[in-house]
């Protein structure tokens, strides 16, 4: 596997923050020809006590580079091991929580729609990006169809 190119964080400004402060998350928008893949989690407690539909996600371990945790999430969560990766955008944030999110907002093309459900996952769905949920179907408010849509209207999808 290739390495990704590092990003250069200054461990001065972490030395400020307290973890409580801070989340890193990505955020992995799974798209295969003209459908993406959403998740729904098994345990709301461990996503902000929401429900509904989601992008593949999951906070950073520490030390991990955004890309390994993309793949890491994608293989745990969906059963996928083989795809090809793209940094999409980071988006900044101040979460309910009141903590500051940083989210990397990855695009996943995997080889073919097979998905195995991990173990937190309780549905694991394609959708035609022309037929996505309703945002109130989707957790945080639709969030995750908002990516969707924008990450998909700035890249050519072939149906």
């Amino acid at each position: 596997m290739e390495q990704p190119e590092p990003l250069i964080i200054y461990q001065s400004v972490f030395a400020l923050m307290d973890c409580k402060d801070h989340s890193l998350i990505v955020h992995v928008a799974v798209l295969h020809h003209s459908s993406a893949l959403l998740l729904k989690y098994r345990d709301p407690s461990l996503y902000d006590n929401q429900t509904g539909w989601f992008l593949p996600n999951d906070s950073l371990k520490h030390t991990e580079h955004p890309e390994v945790a993309a793949r890491r999430v994608l293989k745990e969560q969906a059963g996928i091991d083989k795809a090809s990766f793209k940094l999409a955008q980071i988006e900044s944030f101040v979460g309910d929580s009141g903590s500051w999110h940083i989210v990397f907002d990855y695009l996943a093309i995997p080889n073919s729609t097979h998905i195995m459900k991990g173990k937190e996952i309780s549905g694991a769905e394609w959708f035609q990006i022309d037929k996505l949920p309703e945002s109130r179907e989707f957790a945080h408010n639709g969030w995750g169809r908002g990516v969707l849509v924008k990450l998909t209207s700035e890249i050519p999808i072939s149906k």
